[in-house]
């Protein structure tokens, strides 16, 4: 299993919780490419600006150096000595002006900004040397201003050569080497393939996040749907789920909603086991009893008597009856009951059904008849007698007075089956309850509620099934109903 995925499964986080983890962790992704691709703004902003100031410095330069060029021609092309010197000074304050451009952008490197330093200390002292000639000029009247000037010439000439000497020629090497280093076009294409390498992760992120998020999600959804299935069918519940989202508390509600239905299934049996065992007792005593009083009362009782005694062992019937069906289903349902098959002739199973229902046709005026030849099939003869005779119990009771139902038998030799019908000439079933009648609990009409259970059809279907056979119904023409049971039989 993917380790991430490990990693949802093992915290112990509500959905909102991994909500905001699923949100949170592609978020501090998207935060932290923000910040490389701010850095890398900055640099090329930093470099930017690198480059701007070299270009001003290399501009610099060159108009220093053109300046001084021409500062030197000064006393060659002006005859006046006076008119020299001022246009020098002039020249000479547009320098300082220039260096102090350089001071400010050769700042963030110390030796070239002390170079540039010193040249201004040189041009400072050229000024000076300017104001002393101007004087001399002025006031000296030993000597000429020509002469003068051409004694102040050479001087000024070295200081010129100095002050161009002094660091400037390294200060635009310097600058031109930055200028054929940038970088900015580089930067630019970094910082583009950065942007799309991000958008590509950021996606692959969110997109891994969500699947690993709804992977998470649904196995453990799938989970309580499997335990919630079990629950349905009665099977043992998987282990329950870990951690404290909502999910986790839906799998321990499912959970509880187990144990409180094991508890009341328990409670259930408990109940059933005490009407099999603690009622039909002294009912079979009641019925006994009520058979000898009519046996030995035979000739004094009256006829109120007799429906009276007739109505006790009916009802005596009926509550045995549900009460067998109780414990059948009981042991249905826990896997209990038990069949034993042996060889079976199955005409003697119809003919005990018929014996015992035989009460209840004399007190509904019913007549059965009885088509079938002989068949052996390997079966329990006991369970089968069951199931015809509820089958026939139910035909009975939905057949008007004089009415007659029909029991009969025949055997598909090709495909080694007997199939057994009990036809009755009552009102027939509605074609959507044919299928649900089978079920625990279901019966055709409400005024079957008043004598029965509902659980005779669904047993018989159990034990038909147990034999490897089918069950079934459908409705006859004019009227009536057919049920309808098929068997294995043996090869002979």
């Amino acid at each position: 299993m993917f380790p991430a995925h490990c990693l949802i499964s093992g915290m112990r986080l509500s959905l909102m919780h991994k909500g905001f983890l699923l949100v949170g962790v592609p978020l501090c992704f998207e935060v932290g490419i923000f910040s490389l691709l701010l850095n890398q703004q900055n640099e090329m902003a930093r470099e930017t600006s690198r480059i701007n100031n070299s270009r001003i410095i290399s501009n610099t330069v060159n108009q220093i150096t053109r300046q001084a060029l021409t500062l030197e021609d000064v006393f060659k092309t002006r005859s006046n000595p006076v008119v020299a010197a001022a246009d020098i000074r002039a020249g000479t304050e547009n320098l300082i002006v220039q260096f102090n451009k350089l001071e400010l952008l050769t700042r963030d490197d110390a030796r070239l900004h002390q170079d540039v330093l010193n040249s201004l200390q040189l041009l400072d002292q050229a000024q000076k040397d300017l104001t002393e000639l101007k004087r001399v000029i002025l006031s000296d009247t030993s000597q000429s201003p020509i002469e003068a000037a051409r004694r102040f010439g050479p001087k000024f000439h070295d200081t010129l050569r100095n002050v161009v000497s002094t660091g400037l020629l390294e200060l635009a090497s310097r600058s031109a080497q930055t200028i054929d280093t940038d970088r900015t076009e580089q930067m630019r294409s970094q910082a583009v393939t950065l942007l799309k390498v991000a958008v590509a992760l950021s996606a692959l992120i969110a997109l891994l996040s969500a699947w690993l998020f709804t992977r998470h999600m649904t196995s453990r959804l799938k989970l309580v749907v499997r335990n919630a299935d079990r629950l349905g069918e009665r099977q043992a519940l998987l282990p329950a789920l870990g951690g404290n989202d909502e999910i986790a508390e839906l799998d321990s509600a499912v959970h509880q909603a187990a144990e409180l239905i094991n508890h009341l299934e328990q409670t259930r049996e408990e109940i059933v086991g005490m009407v099999g065992h603690d009622i039909a007792s002294p009912l079979s005593t009641i019925k006994v009893t009520s058979e000898a009083l009519e046996l030995r009362l035979g000739g004094v009782i009256d006829e109120r008597g007799r429906e009276l005694l007739a109505e006790i062992d009916a009802n005596c019937d009926r509550i045995l009856r549900i009460s067998r069906d109780l414990l059948d289903m009981q042991r249905l349902e826990s896997g209990m009951l038990a069949i034993e098959k042996a060889p079976t002739d199955l005409k003697n199973c119809l003919s005990s059904a018929v014996a015992s229902t035989a009460g209840m046709c004399h007190n509904r005026a019913v007549q059965i008849e009885v088509v079938a030849p002989s068949v052996r099939a390997v079966v329990d003869e006991g369970r089968i007698e069951q199931v015809l005779t509820n089958l026939l119990t139910n035909a009975i009771k939905h057949s008007p007075r004089n009415g007659t139902v029909q029991l009969t038998m025949t055997v598909d030799g090709k495909r080694k089956e007997a199939r057994i019908s009990v036809c009755d000439s009552g009102s027939g079933i509605p074609e959507h309850l044919q299928d649900e009648i089978f079920e625990r609990f279901k019966q055709a009409s409400k005024e079957e509620h008043k004598q029965g259970t509902g659980l005779g059809l669904a047993i018989s279907k159990a034990l038909v099934e147990m034999h490897g056979g089918r069950i079934g119904v459908q409705n006859i023409k004019p009227k009536g109903s057919e049920f309808w049971v098929v068997l294995p039989v043996s090869a002979s």
